[in-house]
């Protein structure tokens, strides 16, 4: 039986609930054991613990955590580990132990790259691709003074490594066509999936209670969030019956975005914005809502998923390969690449029944499945 090895260090050292830690967790929880063993190798000082996936599984999910805000997600890692991790072994004892290795987030941290080459050159090694944006939205990024050499090697990696599986065929687009990585190298797309959410029924808004337009995700520019704030007033301004929550991290590249959003609620306009919620309040907000908005450019996009599992149906336009994957089953497209046709957008879809159709097209059963995409990530990274 095939045993692959997957390294965790960057979730250990930086722990935080994102898509990235979504697809490790669910990868985890969904792991084909009749296809291939798996061991979750983490650093225990200058030595490696070895997690099985079920171990993976807790560890994972301490980023999903409800907690209080100020708690570092770091000690609970390390307590966990703490309490889990009762053999540990050398780097060299690692490689006698697997038959391939798998990269399965971003990292920028010199020891994954170290450790990474040293696999290369004895086995099979994959990496989980999931977009190239720094070099397609350089504005939303802003590293650290010092890593930019680190960043161009995960990039080098991605672009010269034996096998690399994407998220998304626009991933496998831009991975293939922005980094110009060999196209006879081994480079497949697997679906993450969206059935790690319970279905739910939705709640379409009763009649003369407000729409109540959902976003979910970081304030980057390249996910539109002032477009869509400035559109929702501009339809407010014409008579639009609407709300729009904003659920997400700050920017962390632009402080304008951010002040913006306060400024609109300073002013009473009906926007909330949530930027630290828990994975339950979140699914609540969304099952809670009329109307999920992915708008803008997504590598994949899980919460489109998680909104159409949630009885939620979605509006999204730009590059949102979930949601046409989706279309005609709970999403629609929508035609929103500038503030007048987000405000005819929140406008249009704040009319009573307006979304009547589509949410009687939603079809949760029909979103790709977490299995599904376990199964593709192993195919790609056992030894052929």
């Amino acid at each position: 039986m095939t045993t692959i090895g997957i390294d965790l260090e960057q979730f250990v050292r930086d722990p935080y609930a994102t898509g990235i830690q979504r697809v490790l967790h669910q990868l985890a929880m969904n792991w084909p054991n009749e296809m291939a063993v798996a061991e979750f190798v983490v650093p225990v000082g200058d030595r490696f613990g070895l997690l099985n996936s079920a171990q993976a599984t807790e560890l994972l999910a301490i980023a999903f955590t409800p907690r209080e805000a100020e708690v570092d997600l770091r000690d609970h890692v390390n307590d966990y580990l703490l309490n889990t991790v009762t053999t540990t072994v050398p780097l060299g004892d690692l490689l006698s132990i697997y038959d391939a290795w798998l990269l399965p987030e971003v990292s920028y941290l010199p020891r994954v790259f170290e450790r990474l080459d040293v696999f290369h050159r004895c086995m099979r090694t994959t990496m989980i691709g999931y977009d190239t944006l720094p070099q397609t939205h350089p504005a939303n990024y802003r590293f650290v003074p010092g890593s930019a050499v680190w960043v161009s090697e995960y990039f080098r990696w991605l672009s010269t490594i034996e096998s690399v599986v994407c998220i998304s065929e626009y991933a496998q687009t831009s991975i293939l066509d922005r980094l110009r990585r060999d196209r006879t190298l081994a480079t497949t797309v697997a679906r993450p999936g969206g059935d790690h959410l319970a279905i739910r029924a939705g709640n379409p808004p009763a009649d003369g209670e407000p729409t109540r337009f959902v976003r979910v995700g970081t304030m980057e520019a390249r996910k539109n969030p002032q477009e869509i704030l400035a559109g929702f007033r501009a339809a407010r301004a014409a008579g639009a019956n609407a709300e729009l929550v904003f659920v997400g991290r700050a920017s962390s590249s632009d402080d304008a975005i951010n002040d913006d959003i306060r400024l609109a609620i300073r002013q009473g306009l009906p926007v909330t914005w949530i930027e630290h919620a828990a994975d339950e309040q979140v699914h609540d907000i969304i099952n809670g809502g009329s109307a999920f908005l992915s708008i803008g450019i997504e590598g994949y996009g899980i919460p489109v998923l998680e909104a159409i599992r949630l009885g939620t149906p979605v509006l999204y336009d730009g590059i949102q390969p979930a949601g046409d994957l989706m279309a005609g089953r709970g999403a629609q497209r929508v035609v929103a690449g500038g503030v007048d046709e987000l405000a005819q957008m929140f406008t249009q879809y704040s009319e009573p029944g307006a979304l009547a159709g589509l949410q009687a097209d939603l079809a949760p059963g029909a979103v790709p499945t977490w299995a599904e995409f376990a199964r593709g990530v192993v195919a790609a990274a056992r030894p052929l």
